[in-house]
């Protein structure tokens, strides 16, 4: 199963779709007994992984080139992904978010919109989008659906991406009375 060239974590995206429905198929066990141990099972394997990676992080970060190693780890799709799932990503949501952010102003910037951080809490970000008179012709729902893509992407591990400054209401209720 071990693919050292999936560096988009593909691999690893087709594994967690498959877990789901694996996951989904045990739930549907008529026998209380077998769901529960099959639940059981899986709840202890990925423990027992997430102690071996907690530990292996640990190891890196003592190290002379930890920080450089761990960096390393976290820029491979595969990796981030896993560590995100155990809770494990050297980096706060907040940093993410940000390093999102700055990655893509210049692609929003030369479509005349500005999307500024304003508060990260536990398990959701707030952000505001600034559009200019000149901004581009694409839609609040479309520029929501980029905006929620890269920052899921950046923060995967937040329950929720709260997005203010986009009237998609009012652009449907003109794109109405317009036709």
């Amino acid at each position: 199963m071990s693919n050292g060239g999936d560096k988009d974590g593909s691999a690893v995206q087709n594994v967690l779709r498959r877990l789901a429905a694996l996951v989904e198929a045990v739930d549907g066990i008529r026998d209380a007994t077998a769901r529960e141990a099959a639940r059981e099972l899986l709840e202890l394997t990925l423990d027992l992984h997430g102690l071996a990676l907690a530990r292996i992080v640990s190891i890196l970060a003592s190290s002379k080139d930890g920080t450089a190693l761990t960096e390393c780890l976290v820029s491979d799709a595969n990796v981030k992904a896993i560590m995100l799932l155990h809770g494990l990503h050297p980096e706060e949501p907040e940093t993410r978010l940000r390093k999102a952010l700055a990655a893509t102003r210049p692609h929003w910037g030369v479509r005349g919109v500005r999307v500024e951080l304003i508060h990260v809490g536990a398990s959701a970000a707030l952000v505001r989008v600034h559009r200019s008179e000149s901004s581009g012709a694409a839609s609040d729902s479309d520029l929501r659906r980029e905006i929620e893509e890269a920052l899921v992407e950046a923060a995967p591990d937040l329950d929720d991406i709260i997005i203010e400054g986009l009237n998609e209401a009012r652009l449907a209720e003109i794109t109405a009375v317009a036709v």
